[in-house]
């Protein structure tokens, strides 16, 4: 198999997906609870998200660029190290979040949505859609409001105004 592709093996009649990563490219990620269920909701679980995500910087590098984390899901923007494949540092985040897991429960979905950056203006829409996705569930009236995202980090940067 070439390098940067990642198949992913999948039960008899189902689809093998391909993906193709160039080492180091910024990438956008979906991963969803099990069923849509909101296992996320609790304030505990989301800082366990963060931790497990703090913990495979270590094991598998990449480059934080945002985050949000809903009550059945969470959007990642971030950018792998030269020798960090996605499907990796996915499946070990998963793995470090079931090993935190209070209780044995299928959490998360088996797949999830990958989209690779292509340019600034792919970048800024992402990071737009990540901030905004509280507000577009019904969570929160505006995007300041939940502090489960990395806007207060971008807004300390001067990339987001106050009013946003």
């Amino acid at each position: 198999m070439a390098a940067g592709v990642a198949r992913l093996d999948a039960p008899p009649g189902m689809p093998r997906y391909r993906r193709y990563f160039a080492p180091g490219q910024t990438v956008f990620l979906t991963l969803v609870c099990h069923e849509r269920q909101p296992l996320l909701r609790s304030e505990a679980a989301k800082r366990l998200i963060l931790d497990a995500l703090r913990d495979q910087r270590l094991r598998h590098p990449f480059k934080h660029h945002a985050h949000v984390l809903l009550d059945d899901h969470l959007h990642l923007l971030l950018s792998p190290a030269e020798q960090v494949t996605v499907p990796r540092l996915v499946g070990g985040f998963k793995l470090a979040v079931l090993a935190r897991w209070p209780g044995a429960c299928r959490l998360w979905q088996r797949r999830y949505y990958d989209h690779i950056i292509r340019d600034a203006d792919d970048f800024a829409r992402h990071l737009d859609y990540i901030h905004f996705n509280p507000v577009k569930h019904g969570l929160v009236a505006h995007a300041g409001a939940w502090q489960w995202s990395s806007l207060a980090a971008w807004r300390a940067r001067g990339a987001y105004g106050s009013d946003w």
